[in-house]
């Protein structure tokens, strides 16, 4: 007897571990599908799933009609494949998304991909300070700056120096903001950075150069500057300001792991020169 009961309460738990698992992906499909232009598509599929298909089984088998319950069978088969196809861009992105999760963004810099990042980062800057074009890049590090993004455009493209060069072009509706760089994807562009209130800045001091400082002051983003009026490269990390860097110094701060901005960097400076 107990081992009988113990066989169903067994039973239970794992009927109850089934539905609960259930529940909760039918719950995220629906809420990431609400987020998308699949939501109208769900209305209709859950419609012709449940009223159609599912009704005609369980009519079938209630009246004992075997061929019309073979066939409401093989229609849900097939209703499930349709369900790939259908939703396939909104499947397309929920992986994008799921690409871009913290664990792989820390893999693929263990890889060299913030290396490849860094580099398409100096070209971009490069040729927009040869264009005499303002630029204003943040790049998350280990602090998230998800809040920064509030306000402009997502993107979540791939990172290159050409789109970057395109995104602060003159005539474009984003090139007054900054662009937002997670890993080696751009985030978001056109986005509006707090201004530093610190009183130690120069008054002179422009106004993407003080939304470069107000916005690595509370995080260990890095903030790439082009000015407009002196086609120079500044980088602003930890809220300090490093002005008219050559592209060499630029690549290696965006390769360097934050640890206090100047100091780190002249440390670097000095073992390259001793290794010399």
């Amino acid at each position: 007897m107990m081992a009988l009961m113990e066989s169903s309460f067994l039973e239970g738990v794992k009927w109850a571990f089934e539905v609960v698992v259930f529940a909760l992906v039918t719950y995220a499909f629906i809420r990431f599908l609400q987020e998308t232009q699949g939501s109208a598509v769900l209305k209709g599929f859950v419609v012709f799933a449940v009223v159609l298909l599912v009704g005609l089984f369980v009519m079938a088998r209630f009246l004992g009609l075997d061929h019309l319950s073979f066939v409401a069978e093989k229609g849900l088969s097939i209703l499930l494949i349709g369900l790939v196809v259908i939703f396939q861009p909104e499947l397309r992105q929920a992986f994008v998304k799921l690409g871009d999760t913290r664990l792989l963004q820390v893999l693929q810099r263990q890889t060299g991909g913030r290396r490849d990042v860094a580099q398409e980062i100096v070209q971009a800057c490069q040729r927009c300070a040869r264009r005499g074009y303002g630029t204003l890049i943040v790049v998350e590090r280990r602090i998230g700056i998800a809040g920064f993004t509030e306000g402009g455009v997502e993107m979540e493209a791939l990172l290159s120096a050409p789109l970057l060069v395109s995104l602060f072009f003159k005539d474009t509706p984003l090139h007054d903001g900054a662009v937002i760089v997670r890993g080696r994807r751009i985030v978001a562009a056109g986005c509006v950075l707090p201004l530093s209130e610190n009183p130690g800045l120069p008054k002179a001091l422009g106004t993407r150069h003080r939304a470069a400082v107000g916005a690595t002051e509370e995080n260990d983003a890095i903030a790439v500057v082009v000015s407009e009026e002196t086609q120079r490269i500044s980088v602003a990390i930890r809220g300090e300001l490093e002005h008219d860097i050559s592209a060499e110094r630029l690549h290696q701060l965006l390769l360097s792991d934050d640890q206090g901005s100047d100091e780190v960097a002249a440390d670097e400076v000095a073992a390259d020169e001793v290794g010399a």
